[in-house]
């Protein structure tokens, strides 16, 4: 999968990724992180409401709780974490690109950055082998 880069997940929606994509990095990344809340946010892209979505049906489904803070900014969401003690929370965008991508900025406790060498690569590991999805 191509949308996966050094500091987060990013590329041209439904060409790079998708919305079971989405699903599936939402379920991965509550065990990736070992977390039981996960705070999301958004921007404006015409795409960010289905990537939010299907990202917070996989968080679910993988016994965590979703908190929606709505449309925000990178910032707002770091902030958001650190100050209300999120173990996880999820920035839907694709920053300066153009309006065809999407992606996700997804940070840990204290909003420290989670990267493709702290934990998006087993992810994307994950998506690649087609790793079961479990639902109690």
């Amino acid at each position: 999968m191509g949308a996966f880069h050094a500091y987060d997940i990013r590329g041209i929606y439904n060409k790079d990724f998708n919305k079971d994509d989405a699903y599936r990095i939402g379920y991965f990344l509550v065990g990736q992180l070992g977390v039981d809340k996960v705070l999301v946010g958004r921007d404006v892209r015409v795409s960010s409401d289905e990537v939010f979505e299907y990202l917070s049906k996989g968080i679910t489904d993988a016994g965590a709780d979703v908190y929606d803070i709505g449309l925000s900014t990178t910032p707002m969401v770091y902030y958001s974490t650190a100050k209300h003690g999120f173990g996880a929370s999820v920035q839907i965008t694709a920053s300066h690109n153009s309006k065809e991508y999407n992606g996700m900025k997804v940070s840990r406790e204290n909003a420290l950055p989670v990267g493709y060498d702290a934990g998006l690569n087993e992810i994307e590991d994950k998506l690649k082998a087609g790793a079961p999805i479990v639902v109690s």
